[in-house]
């Protein structure tokens, strides 16, 4: 099956309509001028009855009489028929209405091989009055009209169709313009990194906008995976380093010197465990379902406890708390505890050892908020979004002081999008950081 153009499409759909229009036209026109010719003729056959009507005497010479009433067209006729049975007729009035007498009657109308005539019967004290009337004429001119009106519309479809294909060509530009330059970045142009934006029509110009915005977004996120390979890449490659270069040091000197196995072996353990963190890291990163199906409500103050017994019993931090006795929120365990324990994680890491850390949740306005406040370091305003992008570590000469991959804020991150919500970053004071995470709950 041939697949066609827009051009063709519009062309097809236009002519098709434009040809419909034309026919509903003609038929309407019938309709209306039948309705015509039967008004016309039934308004005349009753004028010429009436007449009659109003001159009736028994004592008449109606055979010289009837023709008087008609219009002296060829083959109309009329007959009047006495109370006493006695019947007159115009002239050939006998003739015409035996022919009428052979052919079938249609609501008034008979047609006949070369004629059409309209009849009407009328009675009046006694009398019977039919008329036939020969409307032959206005058939003609009906007939005459119809078939001038087809060929019009035969002519008008014709001028019509080279007329469609060029406003159809027109309209269809702007879609044959964006497939030409979708099909230009597709075979790897890099010139071109987003496709033009036509003023008209707004269907397309709304279109092709959503398109750039696309491109855009997929620019980024190509952008960030491949900084992510490159980031992680490089992240693994040391501890592999290092692991293997004690493993060639106690192959080459392990016989001869054992004491070097013990503080080797050692080392490739601490080297292995920070490997095994980071995959489990990026697992949980690549694991981040955001369908949210089969999600039942929790209560986030048990997590947040249990999550505050963890990390006391590593870091010295005294941790205070502002918590309700329970609150219920539709979430995964899983997804909340990784957006608790890597806010409080990272507050503990960059924080004195003799300070605070406050930790606060409660429902307000339609939304649960999570807020987390140290009194370390501190985050420049110009890194506060750096900070969520995967292995960003904003002090890079503390960073192999302090634990940690850079994958923490990356993950909170990923969480709070997957149920709508957002994070913000305040100073604390006198000094330090409030992370507010903000979950909407939803109706």
């Amino acid at each position: 099956m041939k697949v066609k153009t827009t051009t063709e499409q519009l062309t097809q759909l236009f002519v098709s309509l434009f040809t419909i229009i034309l026919v509903l036209v003609n038929i309407a026109f019938l309709v209306i001028s039948s309705a015509y010719i039967y008004h016309h003729a039934q308004e005349r056959s009753q004028d010429i009855a009436e007449a009659v009507e109003e001159n009736l005497n028994p004592e008449y010479d109606w055979t010289a009489l009837l023709d008087a009433y008609l219009a002296k067209q060829e083959d109309d006729a009329i007959t009047l028929t006495t109370p006493q049975g006695r019947t007159y007729y115009s002239e050939d009035a006998h003739e015409t209405f035996k022919k009428i007498g052979y052919h079938r009657h249609y609501q008034s109308m008979v047609f006949t091989e070369k004629h059409i005539y309209f009849l009407n019967s009328a009675t009046h004290h006694g009398f019977r009055i039919n008329v036939a009337l020969n409307i032959d004429e206005l058939f003609a001119l009906i007939s005459w009209l119809f078939f001038t009106m087809l060929g019009i519309n035969a002519l008008a479809i014709l001028i019509s169709i080279p007329l469609i294909r060029r406003f159809a060509h027109k309209w269809s530009r702007p879609i044959q313009h964006m497939n030409a330059e979708i099909k230009d970045i597709r075979n790897g142009n890099r010139a071109r990194t987003k496709i033009t934006v036509p003023q008209q029509p707004m269907e397309i110009k709304n279109l092709a906008r959503s398109f750039n915005n696309l491109l855009a977004f997929q620019h980024n996120a190509l952008q960030r995976e491949h900084q992510f390979v490159s980031d992680a890449s490089h992240e693994l490659k040391t501890p592999i380093a290092a692991i293997r270069g004690h493993v060639n040091l106690i192959k080459r000197h392990g016989q001869s010197h054992p004491e070097i196995v013990a503080s080797s072996l050692n080392y490739i353990d601490k080297e292995s465990q920070k490997m095994q963190a980071l995959v489990n890291e990026l697992l949980t990163l690549g694991r981040i379902d955001y369908s949210n199906s089969k999600i039942t409500k929790i209560d986030l103050v048990k997590i947040i406890s249990d999550v505050i017994t963890e990390v006391s019993s590593v870091y010295p931090q005294k941790i205070c708390t502002h918590l309700p006795e329970k609150l219920d929120f539709p979430i995964q365990t899983t997804d909340f505890r990784n957006i608790v324990h890597n806010l409080m994680g990272n507050a503990a890491k960059y924080s004195p050892a003799n300070s605070e850390i406050n930790i606060s949740l409660l429902q307000k306005d339609m939304q649960v908020i999570f807020k987390v406040a140290d009194h370390g370091m501190g985050i420049a305003p110009e890194n506060r979004k750096k900070i969520f992008y995967r292995f960003y570590r904003e002090d890079n000469s503390h960073s192999s002081k302090i634990a940690g991959s850079g994958l923490g804020l990356a993950i909170v991150k990923s969480e709070i999008n997957k149920y709508h919500g957002k994070i913000t970053i305040e100073n604390n004071s006198p000094q330090g950081t409030i992370f507010t995470v903000y979950l909407p709950i939803e109706k």
